[in-house]
């Protein structure tokens, strides 16, 4: 079988990514997309040209889109963001990788999963991870500790007030930036020798809330500030902010992992696995600057 890669949910922020990167290398991927209309706006590399082969549109409950895009794929590449109907969703793309022999499913899940996690997050990835064993397709887990991303969650606020708000101003979490986790995924992906088990990745450097507003106030020159409250009355804001409830159960569970130091140990698999050192939170906020500072303020040098 010729080797074809296929990325289901392409149009997402890490899978995008990995398509982009794998056609930079002269790999293009096949994609499987609902969204037509965002895949070719999402889907392009640097001069507006599509970063993929072929391109499979439909739901991921479509047996019959699914089943096309696998016929040709020898590994593929699976990565659902966070919702209601995510574990539903994976389990359905785990079936058509098994109906249709593929030789090798990536799975994006997520570090420490467990069934009896503090997360929900990671709940919903250990119910996924325990469906994908048991199909017995050889597979190979990307198991990263929470997204440096996170803070952009709240950019608005720390752009025009100087502080955001969460309920963990104590622990500390080995955040990655979403880039690390992209390499690792594209070096998995092109390297059968490193396809098998599960990846734990981190970020260098176990971080808590407030050590990452005094990174961003380091960087843009502001004093930003964390505002720490407790569970009860983060439930009530984001619930008056019109949140559903999966949402703010998710946001909640997310600082939980920092209040209990979940990722409390940073490692060096980013390195072992792509050969450079994973990327630092400063690193991240200045990629990032013109999203979380007023825009006259100039970077930080």
């Amino acid at each position: 079988m010729e080797h074809r890669t296929l990325i289901v949910a392409a149009n997402g922020r890490v899978a995008s990514r990995v398509a982009a990167r794998l056609a930079a290398a002269g790999d293009p991927p096949d994609v499987l997309v609902r969204d037509a209309a965002k895949a070719q706006r999402v889907l392009v590399d640097e001069h507006g040209r599509p970063a993929y082969r072929d391109l499979f549109v439909g739901e991921l409950a479509n047996d019959e889109t699914m089943r096309r895009a696998m016929s040709r794929a020898a590994v593929g590449f699976l990565a659902v963001g966070s919702s209601p109907a995510q574990a539903d969703l994976e389990r359905q793309v785990i079936d058509a990788a098994r109906q249709a022999s593929l030789g090798h499913l990536v799975k994006l899940s997520a570090a420490l999963a467990a069934h009896d996690a503090v997360s929900s997050v990671l709940r919903v990835h250990a119910e996924i991870e325990d469906y994908l064993a048991e199909s017995q397709i050889p597979h190979t887990l990307i198991s990263p500790t929470s997204f440096m991303d996170l803070v952009l969650v709240g950019a608005a606020f720390i752009r025009e007030k100087g502080r955001w708000t969460g309920t963990a101003p104590d622990g500390v979490n080995a955040l990655i930036d979403s880039e690390d986790v992209v390499d690792a995924v594209v070096q998995v992906l092109r390297d059968p020798a490193q396809r098998g088990g599960t990846h734990l990745l981190t970020g260098p450097d176990a971080l808590s809330w407030p050590d990452v507003a005094r990174a961003i106030s380091a960087v843009t020159g502001r004093t930003i500030v964390y505002d720490a409250v407790s569970t009860r009355e983060r439930r009530h804001q984001l619930e008056n902010a019109g949140l559903p409830a999966w949402r703010i159960d998710l946001l909640l569970g997310i600082d939980e992992l920092n209040r209990h130091s979940v990722y409390r140990t940073p490692n060096d698999s980013v390195r072992q696995l792509t050969g450079h050192p994973p990327r630092g939170i400063e690193d991240f906020l200045r990629r990032h600057f013109a999203v979380l500072a007023p825009p006259e303020v100039p970077p930080s040098r």
